[in-house]
């Protein structure tokens, strides 16, 4: 079947009519970066505080996380009840997350309640509490998740395959384990906020009304964030692998979790842009080869996926389907099949 060269012509041409809103770049004297973008939606307002940390600096394992996770629980004079209620009362959504190389604090609200929320925010980022009391209810409700998540397929499965792609022992490549839970300790976490929750490690994002009021005001908050103190940046040697194989059993479960795929490179890397676009043709769409091929034609397979998980230092490929036992090899075989036509 051969493409009509009009219509082809005509998809061109929409590529072509599409525009980004335009944006504002500001870098403050303390290293922070604003960047600033007109809202198409008056009234409304989106707010976000990127910060490079994450896993990549912990001085200790699960400290990035756990950090993150104590903000929601308030500062030296707001506890966690008035954290709710705060956000409750003012119809505004607040999410905290920590990764493998950020930490990503973000907020939408009326653009009204703007100027007080943000700096509500900004003071329970730079004075955390760190109660001993939250770090214990934090612990046992981690405890708790554990145990579920690692009675799950999925969950156990990427986590196996992440550990040997990047090294069982290594900052990309460590799994949570509940002594690395009970290791946290609350002077753990004021030493990974001192050192990572820095404006020379944050990216500023606002999109809403932006006049002379709204630039002053983001400024005055991102001048609040103190330098790092880091004197270097932080290395960390991601060990090589090699080939591997291996099953992990679950208790109680019919069905099994296919992880297959390597090591490939981090985001600046020159194919990356390539490679996102080979992996959506692949895997990452309800229509793709592997979807027709493995769940539609075959039926073996009520979801299968390809992704690509690209970070700032390293990266990794893989497959991921859930399938009953008797068909993981006749699988393999037709996911080798189509890596070999694409």
């Amino acid at each position: 079947m051969q493409s009509d060269p009009l219509h082809l012509e005509a998809l061109v041409n929409d590529w072509q009519k599409l525009t980004f809103p335009a944006f504002e770049s500001v870098k403050e004297e303390n290293g922070a970066r604003l960047h600033l973008i007109q809202t198409n939606k008056p009234g409304l307002c989106f707010f976000e505080l990127v910060f490079r940390n994450g896993r990549w600096s912990e001085h200790k394992k699960l400290s990035a996380r756990m950090a993150a996770n104590q903000i929601m629980e308030g500062s030296a004079e707001v506890v966690a009840e008035k954290v709710a209620d705060t956000l409750d009362y003012y119809g505004a959504h607040l999410s905290v997350h920590a990764d493998l190389d950020f930490t990503v604090v973000s907020m939408s609200c009326l653009q009204k309640h703007f100027y007080y929320l943000s700096d509500f925010v900004v003071g329970l980022i730079l004075f955390p509490a760190y109660r001993e009391a939250d770090l214990a209810k934090a612990k046992m409700f981690l405890h708790s998740q554990l145990q579920h998540q690692l009675t799950e397929p999925d969950y156990v499965s990427y986590r196996e395959f992440t550990s040997h792609i990047y090294g069982a022992d290594t900052v990309y490549g460590y799994n949570t384990e509940k002594s690395l839970i009970d290791a946290i300790q609350r002077d753990d976490l004021l030493r990974y906020q001192r050192e990572n929750y820095c404006a020379d490690f944050l990216e500023l994002f606002y999109c809403g009304e932006v006049n002379e009021e709204s630039r002053r005001f983001l400024k005055s908050l991102a001048d609040r964030f103190p330098r790092s103190p880091a004197k270097e940046d932080i290395r960390h040697l991601l060990m090589p692998t090699g080939l591997a194989k291996a099953h992990f059993p679950i208790p109680h479960c019919s069905q099994i979790s296919l992880k297959m795929g390597r090591r490939t490179f981090p985001k600046q890397h020159p194919d990356f842009y390539g490679f996102y676009v080979l992996n959506s043709i692949l895997g990452d769409y309800f229509g793709s080869r592997l979807m027709r091929n493995i769940r539609e034609d075959k039926g073996y397979t009520y979801d299968i996926h390809s992704s690509l998980d690209a970070q700032v230092h390293d990266g990794c490929f893989y497959i991921s389907a859930e399938l009953n036992p008797g068909q993981l090899e006749d699988s393999v075989h037709l996911i080798r099949q189509e890596l070999e036509v694409l």
